[in-house]
């Protein structure tokens, strides 16, 4: 018995080739490419994008903890940075919190100063001068 012929084309193989490879070369591989994809994929496109990727607003985000103005008090009157902890007390509280930890508080002023995501307006002048001014500080004092 004989079937006529089918009238569909053989369906295509879609199975994924592989290239065998070593654990250290993938990586090799991985680690130069992967971290420059995911940097130009997190880099934005546009100024909104930034407010779908802000952090849920919390109390200490619109006023001073107490622990901050602990920590103002303790600071010498002209390195206090009112102008930071009046317009931005967010930033205010988040540097009060990192401020026992040396390197971790440099890292955090460092990161206010530079713009490594792009697109980033920065802060008013004053309060760059009052990060500026705590950095210095924070540099000059025993480790």
């Amino acid at each position: 018995m004989t079937h006529p012929p089918s009238s569909k084309p053989p369906v295509p193989d879609q199975a994924f080739e592989f290239e065998l490879t070593d654990f250290a070369s993938a990586r090799d591989a991985l680690d130069g490419v992967s971290l420059q994809v995911a940097a130009e994929a997190s880099r934005p496109t546009g100024p909104v994008d930034w407010v779908a990727r802000r952090r849920a607003l919390v109390p200490t985000d619109r006023a001073l903890a107490g622990a901050t103005i602990d920590w103002l008090l303790s600071l010498p009157t002209p390195l206090q940075p009112h102008g930071l902890a009046d317009q931005v007390p967010r930033l205010a509280n988040q540097i009060a919190a990192a401020w026992p930890e040396r390197s971790r508080c440099l890292h955090a002023l460092k990161a206010l100063l530079t713009d490594d995501r792009g697109g980033r307006r920065g802060l008013p002048y004053a309060l760059r001068l009052e990060i500026e001014a705590l950095l210095q500080h924070l540099a000059t004092l025993p480790a």
